[in-house]
């Protein structure tokens, strides 16, 4: 198997403006902020044409940006965004505080097409306009992460003013893709998108001289682009093939940058379910696994901490117990290796049944997981199962002992929906059944304020409790590999809360010295 490592790759020299050539797997369908939820593509698109109220940093952070300040009320009820003077579209036509509004009531609209998730978050929002540049939000419950929210795109009100809610997915494209960002869409096609800079963008003209995005059928294609230099930047898979791997390697002028995805490979212990309800032989489990050795010698991810992803700013590093002291973790509890080597409490085997899906990557994990419970004593048996049928028959009726699955974060890090006592009901996200009324407390207290020093606090104590009580284990935190010119400048490696994160400050991009 070809092996890369992961590296940064020589360079040639280069100056100027310049054209961005990027190939990536996919087509566009919907390149708009109301529908870009479930592709890549159109996400990619509208990060660089559209801009929100707010714009996410690299950490999360919401800063402003077509809003130029905001206020919120003390109760964290209601919201007042204040737009920056002269601000256009990209067809010259005003930005003003009624597209904000547009834009909200599309996604509230009974006929809305879009994903329900961003429904959700707008759902019984009232929107008041003062006047042409400022916006009322008033929110039904305080929300720690609305400023994050309000980052979605606006759509131009007088472009789509009067196509109903269940006919915007399919206005045309002349239409629907005039935004108000860094960048305008002067191109798309089956076979690429062309973007140029957009002159009057309010935080200054960009400094590339157009982006050009290549779609490609599969990453066979995007390989052959890579070598071939048609393209000079990707965005590579967590596992990339050979063939990308080896065109990369091929190339002596790029250069790679690791980015941490919003996600994590996560160990469920079903918290309900015996043994697993003592908290001290959760300790034990935990401490048994060696979560850097799991990963592959040629994978970029990051060994596992605790349900906050790294890069983000409410990031802290756990205290956690090493494989060294498994064996005094299982003593505390009860358990203690009979002569022939398997751990025993009153004459009964640990003995537990690790499920996952039936992915090639997953299941060798799950294996490498079992293998080393097995080292300290564990009885362990892995079971691959369709990832329909491990939600239906045994993630929803909480039907398992460990449990190795995904978790995709939002931008903002609250881990409420995992972690909460509140969700541990059908339908709810606690898949592992946690329930602590301290912990509880601190998610509740970090979602009602909004100084984000008092929430950092707050979830480095929940993650305290998290430690120490042994829930779950955080495996791994996957990564991707971003491979651009190496004369590329201005670019800040950024967590990957979706894909077009990556594409943040393209504005300032340019082409200079090598990196």
């Amino acid at each position: 198997m070809l092996t890369a490592g992961w590296f940064f790759l020589g360079s040639r020299a280069a100056s100027g403006g310049g054209s961005y050539v990027e190939g990536i797997v996919g087509r566009p369908q919907h390149p708009t902020p109301l529908f870009q939820r479930d592709n890549a593509v159109d996400g990619d698109l509208a990060s660089l044409v559209f801009s929100g109220l707010t714009r996410i940093d690299t950490d999360g952070t919401p800063h402003p940006d077509l809003a130029e300040r905001w206020e919120v009320t003390p109760d964290g009820l209601t919201y007042t965004f204040h737009l920056r003077a002269n601000l256009a579209w990209h067809d010259g036509a005003a930005l003003t505080s009624q597209d904000a509004a547009f834009t909200v009531a599309s996604v509230q609209a009974p006929g809305f097409q879009g994903s329900s998730t961003l429904a959700s978050r707008w759902a019984n929002v009232l929107v008041i306009l003062p006047d042409e540049h400022t916006i009322v939000y008033r929110l039904p419950q305080p929300s720690a992460s609305f400023l994050t929210v309000a980052s979605l795109g606006l759509v131009p009100r007088h472009l789509l003013d009067g196509i109903g809610a269940a006919q915007l997915i399919n206005a045309p494209t002349s239409r629907s893709t005039v935004g108000s960002g860094p960048f305008r869409l002067i191109t798309l096609d089956e076979s690429h998108a062309v973007l140029e800079p957009n002159s009057t963008f309010y935080l200054g003209a960009p400094r590339l001289d157009r982006i050009e995005i290549r779609f490609y059928v599969d990453a066979a294609a995007l390989a052959r682009a890579i070598n071939t230099r048609q393209v000079s930047a990707a965005l590579l898979d967590e596992t990339p093939s050979e063939d990308v791997l080896r065109a990369v390697l091929h190339r002596d002028d790029l250069h790679s940058t690791p980015l941490v995805e919003g996600a994590y490979d996560i160990l469920y212990l079903n918290n309900q379910r015996d043994p697993l309800t003592d908290t001290g032989l959760r300790r034990a489990l935990t401490a048994s696994i060696d979560r850097a050795a799991l990963i592959p010698s040629d994978s970029p991810a990051l060994p596992g901490d605790g349900p906050i992803v790294p890069g983000s700013w409410a990031y802290t590093q756990g205290n956690w117990s090493t494989p060294a002291q498994a064996q005094g973790l299982f003593a505390a509890a009860g358990w203690r290796r009979n002569a022939s080597g398997p751990l025993e409490r009153d004459g009964k085997r640990l003995t537990l049944e690790l499920l996952t899906n039936d992915a090639p990557r997953r299941a060798a994990l799950a294996n490498a997981i079992a293998a080393q419970l097995r080292t300290q004593g564990v009885e362990v048996t892995v079971r691959t199962l369709s990832t329909s049928e491990l939600l239906r028959d045994r993630i929803n009726p909480r039907n398992y002992d460990l449990l190795l699955f995904g978790w995709q974060t939002d931008i903002d890090p609250d881990p409420y929906g995992g972690w909460h006592t509140s969700q541990i009901a059908a339908g709810g996200r606690n898949v592992s059944g946690f329930h602590d009324d301290t912990a509880d407390k601190l998610l509740q207290d970090a979602r009602r304020t909004l100084d984000t020093n008092e929430r950092r606090g707050l979830y480095k104590q929940f993650l305290t409790r998290f430690v120490d009580l042994a829930p779950s284990v955080v495996i791994a935190y996957p990564r991707r590999i971003y491979v651009q010119p190496s004369t590329l400048q201005g670019v800040t490696p950024t967590v990957l809360f979706d894909a077009a994160s990556r594409f943040h400050g393209a504005y300032r991009w340019a082409f200079g010295r090598p990196r």
